[in-house]
């Protein structure tokens, strides 16, 4: 019956339910121990999403906004020099830079993007963890001198060579990019270390802003459906991993402990020191992940039982969760499309 009153709601006299309160009945239902995932389902099946999800992206789009009139307004009046955008894999930094330097180019700010992952160190000379692995969480697996260097120069006026890292190979190369900064640009550096005070220290500290990415999930946090706080980018990363990397699901699962592990010693103990946060996270975004890493996780055999049973609880999840219809795919918003893709990194 409350089921039933909710979609009744959302459809009444034209007028829809607010995303707001289109989740708050979700987490209603579930808090009674109903399935509230079936009033989800049943927008998706009714073509209720394209709505929702609409005014999902406008939420974000607000809370973009805010951080770029203060990114803005310390750039004119506090002599603002580098945006600093860090977060836990898979967490949305690389396509959050983007839409922020859309937004400050309209404000006549030039912003000038440096990867961190181009400085990662060769494969060969990165640290090890005590388990004598290649540690490839670790904030040490930085070249920080050169990366130390090349911000410096930048910030002086200089053109600086750029290097670019080749994942495949592992190793960096340098193919002839360059970057220099004008008067009316603003450096950005992205990537998993960039709130690390030992980063950048020769750069005062009221010259940085620092925005840290978060993909926490809007909804799915009961009991009911299983899901832990960091499957939303679990998910993500295992589609991002097997287009741009050519790596399996069962790969995934093998490195994510390891990642999990790197962010809690090298990523989350600076988060408190953002001057912003932002969650990239959509309330469809299950049901838009779904048809891409479905396939993906039945892969993954048997004979590996650890990242067998993970991959076994994700599709159970996932089967649970009506998918986007290609045609309310096609409507979501080029921004958060881009999460889903394959033609970048998330």
């Amino acid at each position: 019956m409350e089921l039933t009153a909710s979609l009744e709601q959302l459809q009444q006299g034209g007028k829809h339910m607010s995303l707001e309160e289109f989740c708050g009945a979700i987490r209603h239902l579930e808090a009674q121990g109903k399935n509230g995932i079936s009033l989800f389902n049943q927008v998706i099946s009714q073509g209720l999403a394209p709505e929702l999800m609409a005014e999902d992206e406008v939420q974000h789009s607000r809370r973009l906004e805010r951080i770029t009139t203060e990114i803005t307004r310390r750039f004119r009046q506090e002599g603002l020099r580098i945006v600093l955008v860090a977060g836990p894999s898979c967490s949305g930094k690389t396509t959050t830079s983007r839409f922020l330097n859309h937004m400050l180019r309209d404000n006549g700010i030039q912003p000038c993007v440096l990867s961190l992952d181009n400085y990662f160190l060769n494969v060969d000379q990165r640290p090890l963890d005590p388990y004598g692995a290649i540690d490839y969480e670790s904030f040490y697996g930085l070249d920080l001198k050169q990366l130390a260097s090349d911000v410096m120069s930048l910030l002086a006026g200089d053109q600086v060579s750029i290097p670019t890292y080749d994942y495949v190979k592992g190793a960096r190369t340098y193919q002839g990019n360059t970057l220099k900064l004008e008067s009316n640009s603003l450096l950005f550096l992205e990537g998993l270390h960039a709130l690390n005070p030992l980063l950048v220290p020769d750069v005062e500290d009221n010259k940085k802003f620092r925005l840290f990415v978060t993909a926490q999930a809007t909804i799915y946090y009961g009991e009911n459906l299983g899901l832990d706080e960091h499957d939303n980018r679990l998910l993500r990363r295992i589609y991002r991993d097997y287009n741009s990397r050519g790596a399996s699901a069962l790969q995934t699962l093998q490195w994510w402990p390891g990642v999990l592990r790197g962010e809690n010693l090298w990523i989350l103990p600076f988060a408190s020191h953002a001057d912003a946060w932002f969650n990239t996270s959509m309330v469809f975004e299950f049901s838009a992940i779904k048809s891409r890493v479905a396939t993906l996780l039945h892969d993954v055999p048997p004979s590996s039982p650890v990242e067998y049973r993970i991959a076994a609880r994700l599709s159970a999840i996932l089967d649970r969760i009506a998918p986007l219809t290609q045609e309310d795919f096609d409507a979501m918003a080029p921004k958060r499309r881009f999460l889903l893709s394959n033609d970048g990194k998330i």
